[in-house]
């Protein structure tokens, strides 16, 4: 389950296993649709990793006039994120953020010999056992889904669970709700994304945190293929509820 990427929608849970499926669903290979292409975007090679039938009913992701969600990732250092929206089965229109300074200002990989595509495979997608009103699963997923569907009882059990494990990176003397919300951040290496649409034209481009979580990708997300040479990487892939815009970005320990 370590290596597996993790699918999630409405309080549902899947993962993928390296298996054939009778719904088509990959990972690597060629470009799924126009608008992915280096001209397309702006001289920047980006990757697909998955793509995914969103007619398998294990599934929870839904995209309206959408049946294959491809999962993109730049991987060039010039971009650090990446947003997209599926205008049908095959186009994307792709955005970059314009105000990130962490980027570099020529072509650079995480490695000299990167591969332009990674070799393609099939995968299988099951549904995962997910409760959110149990304090366990709540906990461990507690980043994707909030805690909003626990008892009384149970999130101040949860909130003891966080005051133990994360007492170290944050002080819990009279903290406040927000504070607990913040620290319950599992399964993010560096906490909850705050993310904004990358859509310029979305009324949600100026505002952070309106995102969705859709999917978490692991650093080897099938036996065989490192996305980032052995570094602990998770690419998150988050999609804005008011124009279905995706954004894909990067977390590290």
């Amino acid at each position: 389950m370590s290596d597996a990427t993790f699918l999630f929608a409405d309080f549902k849970m899947a993962a993928t296993e390296a298996n054939t499926s009778r719904y088509g669903h990959s990972f690597g290979g060629k470009h799924d649709r126009r608008g992915a292409s280096r001209d397309d975007c702006n001289g920047i090679l980006i990757h697909l990793l998955h793509r995914i039938n969103l007619r398998d009913p294990s599934v929870p992701i839904q995209i309206p006039g959408i049946s294959w969600l491809p999962l993109y990732y730049v991987f060039d250092f010039r971009a650090n994120d990446l947003g997209y929206q599926l205008t049908s089965d095959d186009s994307l229109q792709s955005f970059f953020p314009s105000d990130d300074k962490h980027v570099t200002t020529r072509e650079s990989w995480p490695s000299k010999d990167y591969p332009p595509e990674f070799p393609a495979s099939d995968v299988s997608i099951f549904e995962c056992q997910f409760d959110p009103t149990d304090p366990e699963d709540a906990y461990m997923w507690a980043g994707v889904f909030g805690v909003s569907k626990l008892s009384a009882s149970d999130r101040e059990l949860v909130k003891r669970r966080v005051e133990r494990d994360c007492e170290y990176t944050y002080d819990f003397t009279d903290a406040t709700e927000e504070e607990y919300d913040d620290a319950m951040c599992f399964p993010f290496m560096q906490g909850k994304p705050d993310n904004r649409c990358l859509n310029p034209d979305c009324g949600n481009h100026g505002l952070n945190g309106q995102l969705d979580v859709i999917a978490l990708v692991p650093p080897e997300p099938v036996s065989g293929v490192s996305l980032w040479g052995g570094s602990d990487v998770q690419l998150i892939f988050e999609l804005c509820p008011l124009c279905d815009t995706i954004r894909s970005s990067n977390q590290s320990t």
